[in-house]
């Protein structure tokens, strides 16, 4: 059970861990999680660390997003004060994300699209199997398979975002029936079943026309639903590690370990996002 607090416990709730701030993030099971037992927290702990060096706050996994909603709403109205909230952007971009100052948004649809590129499976791959570089090239094989991933998912990517404006999806939610095969294996995208996808949410909303404004841009990789990218990416690199050093991981701990990579390595367009999204947050007080 998620237990919710008043506006005014919530602002006060920094107070018993002597924390600036508490971080509400998505993950855990709600109110009983254990702080710092999601690769949520361990993400935007990571950022924090990057953009606010020195500050102290503290972690919270909330469970879902409906549940932090209710504390953002806090945030805009002015009654949660020294409360920071931390969403997956989602396809919310397309009718506008929350602007006030703790309120803080991932650049791609979740974490995992800002976390699971082509350089991260490259570096966990050498991170964890020892193999020469020179001798065990495998970046042109990650690329060919994000490409695919892309020609496959890219028109299912960009009508799950016009059937979000009706509150609706295209790609199945909370399962990887479109990756193809099931278990093991090197990962395909299951077109014709993105397809058939794609003709059953039309079918459930007849008569409808949707577009995206033109200032939207559909990119795969960044748009997709973050889990399914996840997934696709930690069954490449399982299937790498599998082929040359007959290793295997668990996935959260290649979770974990992709977090840390990917804010070493962090883009420059990934960068400048969180600059900004961390720039309200830089000298102002949340109190």
């Amino acid at each position: 059970m998620i237990l919710t607090r008043t506006p005014g416990g919530i602002s006060n709730e920094h107070l018993f861990y002597s924390a600036e701030a508490v971080v509400y993030v998505e993950g855990g099971d709600g109110a009983a999680a254990a702080p710092g037992g999601s690769l949520d927290v361990l993400f935007w702990r990571g950022l924090f660390d990057v953009f606010l060096t020195g500050r102290r706050f503290y972690f919270k996994p909330r469970g879902g997003k409906q549940t932090l909603l209710k504390i953002a709403d806090g945030i805009e109205n002015g009654t949660v004060k020294a409360a920071i909230v931390c969403l997956d952007r989602d396809h919310d971009h397309i009718q506008g994300l929350r602007t006030a100052a703790g309120i803080l948004y991932t650049r791609g649809y979740s974490w995992e699209n800002d976390v699971w590129l082509a350089d991260t499976v490259e570096e966990e791959f050498y991170a964890l199997c020892g193999v020469d570089r020179g001798s065990t090239p495998v970046r042109i094989q990650i690329d060919d398979s994000l490409r695919d991933f892309v020609g496959r998912a890219r028109w299912a990517v960009r009508a799950d975002a016009l059937a979000a404006v009706c509150s609706r999806a295209v790609i199945p939610r909370g399962n990887f029936r479109c990756i193809t095969p099931p278990e093991k294996g090197w990962p395909k995208v299951d077109r014709a079943f993105l397809k058939s996808c794609v003709r059953r949410t039309r079918s459930d909303v007849p008569g409808v026309s949707v577009r995206l404004p033109s200032y939207i841009r559909v990119d795969t990789l960044r748009d997709v639903y973050g889990h399914l990218l996840g997934f696709y990416c930690r069954r490449m690199l399982a299937q790498l590690l599998k082929t040359h050093c007959k290793e295997s991981i668990r996935g959260e701990h290649a979770g974990a370990i992709a977090i840390k990579l990917a804010r070493e390595g962090m883009l420059p367009e990934i960068r400048s996002h969180y600059q900004g999204q961390f720039a309200t947050l830089a000298s102002g007080s949340l109190r």
